[in-house]
């Protein structure tokens, strides 16, 4: 088991709690991502720590890449959009492992970590294309997607079941109210609003 080193910050109590609680299904779920995707991995290309985080963040890339086409390839404007950003979510919460991976912004170093990175960003660019998102707007847009996303799925994992409104009604409601705000992205470059 691999234990990391001890922080100024952190007490063994801390260290201890930690590992003698119990998982919760978030936690099973990044477990069984990570040790599926060595074990395609692991034979040859992962011999460390950044080989692991490589491998992890690649086949994330790739893997909503391939969500994303799959369920915006029938589809377009608005449609489309709103097909990926439902899938965006639901790769995240299928797939935690990967979906955290690829969080990240790809390593300058890794030529094919930059690869998926890039192939996965052309498939999202597209999809804003569709709606007339393009440019500067679009690199705006992915990434309040992603906040959007990301922070929905940062709120469900943290959840207790006794909240009272299901978060598939919320995220649909924002998704929603995404699309009707991207307008203010294609507001005249002119008018400088964008310019903060």
């Amino acid at each position: 088991m691999f234990i990391p080193k001890k922080s100024n910050n952190i007490s063994d109590h801390d260290v201890e709690h930690v590992l003698q609680s119990a998982p919760t299904r978030w936690d099973r779920q990044v477990t069984a991502d990570i040790i599926a995707e060595m074990e395609i991995h692991l034979s040859e290309t992962v011999d460390s720590l950044p080989a692991m985080r490589i491998a992890l963040a690649t086949a994330g890339y790739r893997g909503l890449q391939q969500r994303i086409l799959q369920v915006t390839s029938d589809k377009s404007g608005t449609d489309a959009l709103r097909a990926m950003a439902f899938a965006m979510r639901s790769y995240a919460l299928g797939s935690p492992g990967l979906a955290a991976a690829s969080f990240r912004n790809p390593q300058l170093d890794s030529p094919e970590w930059i690869e998926a990175g890039n192939d996965m960003a052309q498939t999202i660019f597209r999809v804003f294309a569709g709606v007339g998102i393009e440019g500067d707007a679009a690199q705006h847009a992915v990434r309040i997607l992603r906040s959007l996303v990301r922070g929905f799925i940062l709120n469900e994992i943290a959840s207790t079941s006794s909240q009272p409104i299901e978060f598939q009604k919320s995220y649909v409601l924002g998704v929603e109210l995404f699309i009707q705000g991207l307008s203010a992205l294609r507001i005249d470059a002119d008018q400088h609003v964008l310019d903060c």
